[in-house]
Formats: C-alpha cells, structure tokens, sequence
C-alpha cells in the first residue's frame, strides 16, 4: 500500500478502460449499484470518460430489460405453470400489489427499489405480456434517473473523498465509509417501503 498512489490507481484504470466499460456494462446486467457508484469515482479520477461511462451503463441496463421481458415471455409459453412463475407472481403481489392496475407507475419504481424485486419485475412483465410501449417508456425513464444518480453518487463519494485527503489509505477508507452510509440508509428505506407494501397488500386482500 506504501508503492500505491491515487496517481497509480488513476493510471491503472485509464490503461484498461476498455475492460472497465465492458464490465460496467455487464455489471449492470447482474448487479447495478455497487458497478455504477466505481464507474462514478473512476469518473470523477478522470480515468474513464463520464460520458462512455453512462452509455455503457445505460446499454447494460437496456440489455437487461430486454433479455428479462423475453425470458418472462418465454416463460409464459413454454412454462406456465412452474412454481418458480408462482413464486415470483407472490413476491410482485407483496412488494408491487397494484402492478397490474398500475404497471407503468410499478415497472417505473421497481428500479429503485432495493428489495431485489428488479429481476422479478421485468420477469414478470414479459411474463403478464404487458404493453411493450408502456414497458418501454417505463424502463427507459426510470434507467436514465437510476443511471444519473447513481453515477453522481459515486462522482460525490469520489469528489469528497479527494477534498479530505489525497493520501490512498484515507481515500479508500472514506470511500468505503460512504459505502457504509449508504447501504445502512438503503436497509432503512427498503424496510420502510416493505412495511408500506405490506400495509397495502393487507388492504387489497380485505
């Protein structure tokens, strides 16, 4: 750690921004935010462009909404009555009780949640064959929100850090803080957002 600057980090990156693109994008397909708030920092280090950052995030989250509606689809035909589809139609019923009364207003906030119901929601959207035009609209206005403020997110965590110290240890240190911070107060929304489901799941089954 003593050999190992910000400089060097920086330096490291920016050679193989290539790859970082490449797993930014795909990272967004499996994971999301952890990918999304690095492609911040390295962003704000100056060793990827801001802007290639965001197309490939937005590409990987496009990718994704593609390939989950026609998974869902194709499980709709071929595999209706698995209990793995009753599943998910419980879980979208408990955290999403009025997707089918509201479905752009459901696939929309679904993004945000931090409840792992995004997979299942865009499963279970091309599984109930929902309007390709309403899944579109939502999908594409909720990624480009999601992908701007999580890539600010990181650009702050990143902009911050710098201010308070340029030694590597330190930057690391407050960085993973802020990791902390906002994780703990992700736990405290999703908690917050599942005792309301909750209450109106209760109140839709009455």
């Amino acid at each position: 750690m003593e050999h190992i600057s910000i400089t060097a980090i920086r330096h490291f990156i920016e050679i193989h921004a290539v790859i970082i693109y490449l797993v930014i994008l795909l990272g967004v397909i499996i994971e999301g935010e952890i990918v999304v708030i690095f492609a911040g920092i390295f962003s704000h280090l100056g060793s990827i462009n801001l802007s290639l950052a965001f197309l490939a995030v937005f590409l990987g989250g496009a990718m994704k909404s593609f390939l989950g509606y026609l998974i869902g689809f194709f499980l709709n035909k071929y595999h209706s009555h698995k209990p793995f589809m009753n599943k998910i139609e419980r879980r979208i019923s408990y955290s999403l009780p009025k997707f089918n009364t509201r479905p752009f207003w459901s696939i929309f906030i679904s993004r945000f949640f931090i409840l792992g119901i995004g997979w299942f929601t865009i499963l279970y959207a091309g599984y109930n064959k929902i309007s390709l035009k309403i899944y579109v609209k939502a999908e594409a206005l909720s990624l480009i929100i999601w992908s701007t403020g999580v890539l600010a997110i990181g650009y702050f965590f990143s902009y911050t850090a710098l201010s308070i110290s340029h030694d590597v240890r330190k930057f690391i240190g407050i960085i993973l803080i802020f990791f902390i911070l906002f994780f703990v107060a992700e736990k405290i929304i999703a908690i917050l957002v599942e005792l309301f489901s909750t209450e109106e799941y209760s109140e839709i089954e009455q």
